[in-house]
């Protein structure tokens, strides 16, 4: 039987590459690559593919929701390898990160789990990963 354990730490956005490819009636549909350095418990790095959309009525937002893809590189509570992430997020579906079935590698192979993202009012993030083996 896994026993689930929990990382916690922060993460900053480092590069912010954003591209608009739709944007009519008020919906703005984008694709943005960006990468994160993590700290804490988890220290590396990811690279995150996103596909999102914004919706404005009179000018004013009305809702957003993306999906994205996450490769996540380092250490994590000191075993070291990558795993992948999705991200489902949007008034319909809250905020949801999971981890790939099967993406592990390296000491991180058989990885599971959620991650829960915290935005703060200073725009600064700090993460929380439940994870099993």
């Amino acid at each position: 039987m896994s026993t689930t354990t929990i990382a916690s730490g922060t993460f900053e956005i480092g590069e912010w590459d954003e591209e608009i490819y739709d944007e009519s009636a008020g919906t703005r549909l984008g694709r943005t690559r960006l990468t994160k350095t993590f700290a804490g418990d988890l220290r590396g790095t990811s690279v995150v593919n996103m596909l999102a959309v914004s919706l404005e009525v009179d000018g004013q937002p009305q809702g957003a929701a993306y999906v994205a893809v996450e490769r996540v590189t380092g250490t994590l509570h000191g075993r070291q390898g990558s795993f992948v992430l999705t991200h489902i997020a949007g008034e319909a579906h809250g905020h949801r990160v999971s981890v790939v079935p099967g993406s592990g590698t390296a000491d991180l192979r058989g990885i599971s789990g959620e991650l829960v993202i915290e935005r703060h009012p200073d725009g600064s993030h700090a993460y929380t990963f439940d994870y099993t083996y």
